[in-house]
């Protein structure tokens, strides 16, 4: 059977050239790198000593540090893109060494996590929303995944904010680089829905930084 090529696998090297440039998020979005790798470790310190893990996770381009440091804890790194995963394979170490202790790293959709149900005391999802997929799907599963009334899932997305760049954020999307750009509050909606209770939510330029708790 022919594995299925993940759009991203085409150009995963060149996504890392972009969105890896400080330079990129500070005058096209109004963010910082430093931002995702802060906001990715709030969410590895929120899952204890349990499971964590990162859907979506990509090239590793903001988290890999973390993960080089993760010890005696269960990690699972999740992306639909091949060429991405092997990329983060890279910056967690040599295909000749082992993966850190605990760390798995799985080739799967977001909208079909092969993740336990209930066990997770959380999940982060790093600029996922905002690319074409299905948003919807992806929550609820990161909400199936999660311990039922404590979990947290730690979710960044581009939304529209009222900058210039709303209009860059119309333009990707008719490429067909970007989803079909939400204002915070629909993320919210689209995040949180019915199943979660909103714990904070902040803005950087249009980047949103959301975290929301598995109501029960």
């Amino acid at each position: 059977m022919r594995r299925t090529v993940a759009p991203y696998d085409r150009k995963a090297a060149a996504y890392d050239a972009i969105v890896g440039r400080p330079v990129y998020h500070r005058v096209f979005w109004g963010t910082s790198t430093q931002s995702f790798g802060r906001f990715g470790r709030a969410a590895l310190e929120a899952a204890g000593d349990g499971p964590f893990a990162e859907v979506g996770c990509g090239s590793l381009l903001f988290t890999a540090p973390m993960y080089r440091e993760v010890r005696a804890r269960s990690v699972a790194l999740v992306d639909r893109s091949m060429g991405m995963l092997r990329r983060g394979r890279r910056r967690l170490g040599s295909a000749e060494r082992p993966l850190p202790a605990g760390i798995t790293m799985l080739h799967a959709d977001g909208a079909a996590l092969p993740l336990r149900r209930g066990i997770f005391p959380a999940i982060l999802s790093l600029n996922l929303l905002h690319v074409p997929c299905d948003r919807s799907a992806i929550v609820a599963e990161c909400a199936r995944s999660l311990l039922p009334g404590q979990g947290r899932l730690f979710v960044t997305s581009l939304v529209r904010s009222g900058r210039w760049s709303d209009g860059w954020l119309s333009m990707l999307h008719r490429a067909g680089e970007l989803a079909a750009p939400l204002t915070v509050d629909q993320l919210r909606e689209t995040v949180a829905g019915r199943w979660a209770l909103i714990e904070s939510v902040s803005l950087e330029g249009n980047m949103c930084f959301l975290v929301v708790r598995h109501g029960g």
